[in-house]
C-alpha cells in the first residue's frame, strides 16, 4: 500500500463518526472520573419494598389496629370497620407513598444521631415477641384510628405491651421501621429480670424479660389472633391454655452454634463461636446456653 493511500485512509478512519464518537466518549469518561473525585457521589436512599417486609410484623399492625377501632365500640360488630387504614381500600399508590416515606430516618440511611432517637409506646407483641410501638399514647392512637388514620410503626425487640421506651431507628421496611431499644421509660409491671446474662445481645431469645406463666398466656393469645387473622368467625374459638413444661430451663437438646472466620486471611486464634446478635449479622461470642441440656452445655 502506498504512503499516499494510507494516508487517506487514515483520515476517513479520524474523522469517522464512529472513532469521533469513541474519542468523545473517552474524553467524557476522564472528565466523569474527574467530576467524581471532585464531587465524591452519596449512597442512594435505599428503595423499601412490600417483599422485604415480615409478614408478621404486618399481621400483628393490622391486628393491632382492628382492636384499637373495636375498643372504642360497644360490640364486636365489625360492620363499620375501616377496610383498610391510612388509605382507601384498593389505593396502591397511597400505600405505596406512606410506605416509602417514612417520618423518622433511619440511622443507616444517613440521619443523624439525635433525628434517629425517638420515644415511642408500645401497644402490643408480634407472634415473635417483637414489640409493635408508635410515637402516639395508646389514647393519642385510638383517636387517630377512630379517624381512619394509620400511625407510622416501629418494631422494638425485647419490650412489653403497655411500656414507654426510647428507641433508635436503624432500618426502614414497608409500614414500619427496625430500631434499637436504648431504655426503657415506664416499664410493664410483667417484666422480671432475665435469666440469660447474654440476653438483649444474643437474638436467640426473645421473652425472657417475661415471667414463665406469662409467656403460656402470650402463646395462647398468639394462637386466638392466628385464628382472628385467618377468619373472623374463629373469633369465637376457645383457645385451650398452654401447658407447662416441666422444665423452664435446660430443656434443649440441639443449639447450632455459629462462628465468625474472616475470608481470605489467616486463621486468627479467637474466633467468636455462638449465636447471631441482636439486630446483627455478627456472631457473639457465647461461653453457656442455659436453654440447653447438661449434656448439650458440656
Amino acid at each position: 500500500m502506498s504512503e499516499d493511500a494510507a494516508t487517506s485512509i487514515g483520515a476517513k478512519r479520524a474523522v469517522s463518526p464512529t472513532h469521533a464518537a469513541t474519542a468523545e466518549a473517552l474524553g467524557a469518561g476522564a472528565a466523569q472520573k474527574r467530576m467524581r473525585a471532585q464531587h465524591p457521589r452519596t449512597r442512594k436512599p435505599r428503595q423499601v419494598r412490600k417483599a422485604t417486609a415480615d409478614e408478621s410484623v404486618l399481621d400483628a399492625v393490622e391486628l393491632l389496629l382492628k382492636d384499637v377501632w373495636l375498643s372504642d365500640c360497644a360490640s364486636s360488630n365489625t360492620a363499620g370497620l375501616p377496610a383498610t387504614f391510612g388509605w382507601s381500600a384498593g389505593d396502591q399508590q397511597g400505600e405505596a407513598l406512606f410506605c416509602r416515606n417514612p417520618p423518622i430516618p433511619a440511622k443507616l440511611a444517613g440521619g443523624e444521631p439525635a433525628e434517629c432517637e425517638l420515644e415511642v409506646y408500645v401497644h402490643e407483641l408480634t407472634e415473635r415477641g417483637i414489640g409493635i410501638a408508635t410515637r402516639e399514647s395508646p389514647g393519642e392512637l385510638r383517636e387517630l384510628v377512630s379517624r381512619g388514620g394509620r400511625p407510622w410503626v416501629f418494631t422494638v425487640p425485647f419490650t412489653l405491651s403497655g411500656e414507654r421506651a426510647r428507641v433508635r431507628s436503624v432500618r426502614h421496611e414497608w409500614g414500619y421501621t427496625q430500631a434499637d431499644l436504648l431504655g426503657i421509660g415506664e416499664g410493664s409491671p410483667l417484666r422480671v429480670e432475665a435469666p440469660c446474662k447474654y440476653y438483649g445481645e444474643c437474638s436467640g431469645c426473645q421473652l425472657q424479660h417475661l415471667g414463665y406463666e406469662d409467656q403460656l398466656l402470650f402463646k395462647q393469645r398468639v394462637v386466638q389472633r392466628a385464628f382472628t387473622h385467618a377468619n373472623p368467625l374463629f373469633a369465637s374459638l376457645t383457645v385451650s391454655p398452654v401447658m407447662h413444661s416441666p422444665l423452664q430451663l435446660g430443656y434443649r437438646t440441639k443449639l447450632t452454634p455459629h462462628f465468625d472466620v474472616p475470608k481470605h486471611s489467616e486463621l486468627p486464634e479467637q474466633v467468636p463461636i455462638g449465636f447471631t446478635r441482636s439486630g446483627q449479622r455478627r456472631v457473639l461470642d457465647i461461653e453457656d446456653c442455659i436453654i440447653g441440656t447438661d449434656a448439650v452445655r458440656r
